[in-house]
């Protein structure tokens, strides 16, 4: 029996186990993961577990029943310490040796990190023991700061002020403005002001000099020489992908594992998904590594596919979704390179923004309009000739148009 073995089980390596059951893999598949968890969603580790409205079994994408199948092996606690892709094995962390005729790469990041000096106060955010950890903290804090203004910050940022109210929330950025990646003006604008409506503090330009304390950290110096209290520091300042463990091959660069548009590297039969992928993107036309929850659901379901005998090609439109506060923000396609903006407004809370390039939708943003975003995505595929001003007409359906 052939045997295929995912190095991660995070939400891509769990999902494509649960597609290759799903698939009819006829293989044995093993598992390794480095955490004590069952594959598990990332998303709501800064929102609704953050907030206690989900518990760990909420997150998990697959029951401990499925594991008790003789094909399928799952090994926690596990790290891979060792890969030959010329013999085709891996040793783990126990120095046992396995060997595959298929191996997937699915092991995604880690946080990038400060010189903290390990003072107790300074956190992280990247698996369900980070989220634990800043849970029991917010609770003892009064003076919270983020370090850094992307997605992940400004998403604990509203957890903790919709459960909070009274905490004093200060969100340090070394830019001049939220969200660097992944978003425009009109994004940032949008979202940085119902952070500054719910009383939210910014210091932009600014980044930290000096932590301050003795066992635990009291106050941040920052390089403009101003001082905040700050009892609990969330550092959010991007991720790495984790490729340490390929140093010995050629298959990687700096900024994650290259694969084609069957998620698969130049090496025959290694295949790469999530975060770690640095993937052939044929709707930007050039190679992407995208960190998403849509990026890891699809890339396995490609891999498991392709594993199975029906060869598909990767060719998603770029989706990301956030909470923050009472709203849903759902970004979808290229929003930065466009000439038009057209907006289709049901009301205050309710809009969506069409980004327009050659008289074609190329990109949207949408507010608590889901729905809009489904339709805008088929629109975008079709890649056809648009009237502006129908766009805009809310007694025209979006459907009408496809």
């Amino acid at each position: 029996m052939s045997r295929i073995i995912i190095i991660g089980a995070g939400h891509a390596g769990g999902r494509l186990v649960q597609n290759l059951l799903n698939d009819g893999c006829e293989s044995q598949i093993y598992l390794f993961g480095e955490e004590d968890y069952l594959p598990y969603e990332r998303p709501p580790l800064s929102k609704s577990f953050l907030s206690g409205k989900k518990q760990i079994e909420d997150l998990y994408l697959l029951s401990s029943s499925k594991f008790n199948s003789q094909n399928l092996k799952l090994f926690l606690n596990n790290k891979i310490q060792k890969i030959d892709l010329e013999k085709k094995l891996i040793v783990d962390l126990h120095s046992d040796v396995h060997t595959f005729d298929k191996l997937i790469f699915a092991n995604g990041s880690s946080p990038k990190k400060i010189n903290s000096n390990e003072i107790k106060g300074v956190f992280y955010l990247r698996d369900i023991n980070d989220s634990l950890s800043i849970k029991s903290k917010i609770a003892l804090s009064q003076n919270i700061v983020l370090l850094g203004a992307g997605f992940i910050n400004l998403e604990i940022a509203s957890t903790i002020r919709q459960n909070f109210p009274d905490k004093k929330i200060s969100i340090v950025e070394f830019s001049s403005e939220i969200l660097g990646r992944n978003s425009n003006s009109d994004i940032r604008k949008i979202i940085y002001n119902v952070h500054l409506n719910n009383n939210i503090k910014f210091y932009f330009n600014s980044s930290i000099k000096k932590i301050i304390g003795n066992l635990s950290i009291e106050k941040i110096i920052l390089d403009t020489d101003e001082e905040l209290l700050c009892d609990m520091l969330v550092v959010g300042i991007g991720v790495r992908p984790n490729i340490d463990l390929l140093s010995n091959t050629t298959l990687f660069n700096e900024n994650g594992i290259e694969v084609n548009q069957y998620c698969e590297t130049k090496i025959g039969n290694v295949f790469a998904i999530g975060d770690i992928s640095l993937f052939s993107s044929s709707f930007f036309g050039k190679n992407v590594r995208e960190e998403s929850w849509n990026n890891a659901e699809k890339q396995s379901f490609i891999v498991s596919q392709n594993l199975t005998g029906n060869k598909i090609m990767y060719n998603e439109i770029p989706w990301f979704w956030t909470d923050q506060f009472e709203n849903n923000f759902q970004i979808l396609g290229e929003i930065n390179n466009y000439d038009k903006c057209i907006e289709r407004i049901y009301d205050e809370n309710k809009i969506i923004k069409f980004f327009i390039q050659n008289n074609k939708v190329r990109g949207a943003f949408a507010i608590n309009n889901g729905r809009d975003i489904k339709i805008t995505k088929k629109i975008i595929a079709k890649n056809f000739d648009i009237d502006l001003s129908r766009l805009q007409d809310l007694k025209i359906n979006l459907k009408k148009m496809i």
